[in-house]
């Protein structure tokens, strides 16, 4: 019995503390809600004055009992039909405005759910880009959007049957408890014996239904998943050939979801049939009991119906209490989701954030060590300098780090030891904001958004002017395919760029960096995927954006670090070898094996790289 109280208890802390994590979603709309209590409470007062007219009828009207004291008091001594008017005349009255305060408590109460739901929703979304990338590569892309989509919505239900729906249903329960005892004690006594059977009841269900619910979020964020991936790689769907297999695994998270339901569901509809016959088996107690007290002469047939009245009307919130508490339970199952998403460390959060007043792009790495994984280290004791405006390449094979040393200049992750610094500032000491403006991207996979290419190309900088976007455009060589175009800069480019062709898609990033103007430019292979011609087009592109800035190359094609200042070779997590192209050869190191490999799977093309002058763009 202990054991269950604290359970009990126990629960109902980790309920109001879900309430008080979400207060100030309430708070902030505090006039609907202030709505619907004041609906709740007319609609409660309703309650407690419908059943009187009733005995009015039967008692004074067709029986021969006196007139109440409430009537006569303000109307004196009414004939028979004006009393049977003034009863009917005040059960239309309770009738019309019960009807115009239930219209008022439910639009109120869909107005506040879904204003806090929509506030829930942007401020989750907005976490999600808050929140570091070590999260997000642990999490999955479909998971987060049904926590946005589906969990969030649920805070609708929490408000529509939530604290205040609760609050008023148990005022409503103890007003009715104390009127129902004022009428008739043995009767009181009757009637309220079963609540306890009802509130246990109502707990076992509802703990149930959270337990379950929290599988069927799983469950139908696992559908969101699987479209999220299959449609963001339907050129691979395809390409294998593997529409059917994709169906059938979408069928398979499907049918989990659908299982996962019905179970919910059982459990719910179990719960609410079980209050109603408790209450049910209560209420046939009652009028037996009730009928023999009439039979007796202690009681009214008049007074035996407004006790029913008030009966049901008791057993009425409890059952509500009871339902209510099955959708709470299964909407706080989604809100916990939300909740723990919110909860997550802001890695915008480090207060004193500082910029620097002028950038000139000098970077140092200093004893860094970094590992993705805790024991398994990717970068090992790794020391280095790149003056500004100079260019540095990285090369090395699959794994050796590269990627992962620009990762941690734009603090998309943090160093295990040692120190990152611009300028000669620790990057930790900067605003992060500030920090990532300071730098612009050219990837291998560029990003590209479905909006207009005049859009995609000001992603960096939304207030840029069309001229402005024009002249990063041609710097890029990209504005005479654009000027080609019925709605030139107005097109839309198709999700991740579709309508766009390899070279254009790449020369469009160009052009995102150089409307960006940054002094640090990070190109990560962006001349990868292109054919000869048009990689050296874009080379041309990447030549004048590089001109000035400190330039730091990843790549794996040696047509592309050769142009570079200095050449920086990484193994296994460190820095085995810098200089330029041609020392780096006649060392005879791991980059003239890399040379020889490459050349090998060549068939000797990378010859022809090898005799090109080197081109010094600092």
């Amino acid at each position: 019995m202990t054991l269950g109280i604290r359970a009990t208890l126990a629960r109902l802390t980790m309920w109001f503390a879900l309430y008080a994590r979400l207060r100030g979603y309430v708070r902030a709309e505090w006039a609907p809600l202030a709505c619907a209590v004041g609906a709740m409470i007319g609609t409660t007062l309703l309650t407690l004055a419908r059943p009187w007219p009733l005995q009015v009828i039967v008692d004074s009207v067709l029986g021969a009992e006196p007139t109440p004291r409430w009537l006569t008091a303000p109307f004196g001594d009414l004939s028979t039909r004006a009393l049977l008017g003034a009863a009917t005349a005040a059960m239309l009255l309770v009738l019309a405005l019960g009807l115009l305060f239930g219209l008022a408590q439910q639009y109120c109460s869909q107005v506040l759910g879904q204003r806090m739901v929509m506030r829930l929703r942007c401020d989750l979304y907005a976490k999600l880009h808050r929140l570091s990338l070590t999260f997000h590569d642990r999490s999955s892309v479909g998971d987060l959007i049904y926590r946005i989509t589906g969990d969030a919505a649920a805070l609708q239900n929490v408000v529509s049957y939530g604290v205040v729906p609760v609050a008023i249903h148990f005022v409503t329960a103890v007003a009715i408890t104390a009127t129902i005892f004022s009428l008739n004690v043995r009767l009181g006594a009757l009637a309220v014996v079963v609540v306890p059977l009802l509130v246990m009841a109502t707990i076992w269900f509802s703990t149930s239904v959270r337990r379950r619910s929290r599988g069927l979020a799983v469950a139908e964020s696992s559908v969101y998943t699987t479209v999220s991936e299959a449609l963001g790689a339907i050129r691979a769907v395809k390409s294998f050939a593997m529409e059917d297999e994709e169906v059938r695994r979408f069928a398979r998270h499907a049918r989990s979801t659908q299982e996962a339901y019905v179970d919910v569901m059982t459990i719910s509809t179990l719960g609410g049939l079980a209050t109603e016959a408790l209450a049910g088996l209560a209420t046939i107690g009652v009028v037996l009991f009730g009928a023999l007290t009439v039979l007796e002469g202690d009681l009214t047939v008049g007074q035996l119906l407004v006790f029913l009245a008030y009966l049901q009307s008791l057993y009425t919130p409890i059952t509500q209490l009871a339902s209510s508490a099955m959708v709470i339970q299964r909407s706080a199952a989604s809100i916990e989701r939300v909740v723990h998403i919110l909860d997550q460390e802001d890695e915008h959060a480090r207060p004193g954030g500082r910029q620097l007043r002028t950038v000139a792009g000098a970077l140092a790495y200093q004893d860094v060590f970094f590992g993705y994984e805790s024991g398994r280290a990717i970068l090992h004791d790794v020391s280095l300098a790149v003056a500004p405006g100079e260019r540095v390449a990285f090369v090395g094979r699959s794994g050796a780090g590269k990627t992962t040393l620009v990762s941690l200049l734009l603090r998309f992750y943090r160093p295990h030891a040692g120190r990152v610094l611009l300028d000669g500032a620790d990057i930790e000491s900067l605003d992060l904001s500030w920090l990532r403006r300071q730098i612009a991207f050219v990837l291998q996979e560029p990003i590209i958004f479905s909006s207009s290419l005049g859009e995609n190309i000001a992603y960096g900088r939304p207030g840029a002017t069309h001229d402005e976007i024009v002249a990063a455009s041609r710097a890029a060589g990209l504005h005479e395919f654009v000027a080609t175009l019925p709605d030139g800069y107005g097109t839309l480019a198709g999700e991740r760029g579709v309508r766009l062709s390899g070279g254009q898609r790449q020369r469009l990033s160009i052009a995102r960096a150089f409307l960006k103007d940054t002094p640090i430019l990070i190109l990560d292979e962006p001349t990868s995927n292109l054919d000869a011609t048009t990689e050296q087009q874009v080379f041309e592109s990447l030549d004048r954006l590089a001109a000035g800035r400190t330039t730091l190359v990843i790549s794996h094609r040696l047509a592309t670090v050769q142009r570079a200042d200095r050449i920086v070779v990484l193994a296994a997590g460190r820095v085995v070898e810098e200089g330029d192209h041609t020392e780096l050869l006649a060392a005879g190191g791991a980059y003239a094996q890399l040379y020889r490999d490459q050349n090998r799977a060549r068939g000797g093309r990378a010859e022809r790289y090898a005799g090109e002058p080197l081109r010094n763009l600092s």
